[in-house]
């Protein structure tokens, strides 16, 4: 079954110029801040407690729908962060998976709703409406799973792009004294 979701995937190297070492020391710092009130709501473009640490050079990224931003995609980035040839720069190569176990959780629940309006059309009315009310609900929906995943894809690129414009951005940030 994951060999059919592969195509969705999308790979990406990104350059940064500053050190491997900046950057994790950028990222450690923005997740270890306090959240303030745009955060806590989802408002926020990047929430860095979606952040992991997978390793020393690597992080994953859980990105889901928040209540104030629906709109924002699911799924998962994994970026791994390798020195540059010169060490001073960093290049950021990367994953998304835009999907979720949400996502099959949809397919098999619409298939099972489409399964059963089949049955139901086909018992109570074979005739031309009940016909065309069955291939209308299999296209819409099948259509719709179909599509799903390439508008998450482009939503975790935005949410991709924005990340690394704040790491790139964050470059001569100072911690804060509060």
């Amino acid at each position: 079954m994951k060999k059919i979701f592969e195509q969705y995937h999308e790979k990406f190297s990104i350059e940064i110029n500053q050190p491997k070492s900046k950057v994790m020391e950028t990222i450690a710092r923005e997740k270890g801040k306090k959240r303030d009130l745009a955060s806590i709501l989802g408002i926020g473009l990047i929430d860095y407690k979606e952040v992991k640490l997978t390793s020393e050079n690597s992080v994953e990224i859980e990105v889901n729908p928040k209540m104030f931003n629906p709109y924002r995609g699911a799924g998962k980035i994994n970026i791994t962060f390798n020195e540059g040839e010169s060490g001073s720069e960093t290049t950021a190569e990367g994953e998304m998976i835009p999907y979720t176990g949400a996502y099959f959780l949809a397919i098999s629940i619409f298939l099972s709703f489409l399964v059963f309006l089949t049955l139901f059309a086909l018992v109570t009315d074979s005739g031309t409406l009940g016909v065309v009310i069955v291939v209308g609900g299999w296209f819409v929906i099948l259509t719709f799973l179909y599509l799903l995943p390439f508008w998450y894809r482009r939503k975790l690129r935005e949410y991709r792009d924005s990340f690394m414009t704040d790491l790139k951005a964050n470059r001569n940030k100072k911690k804060s004294i509060r």
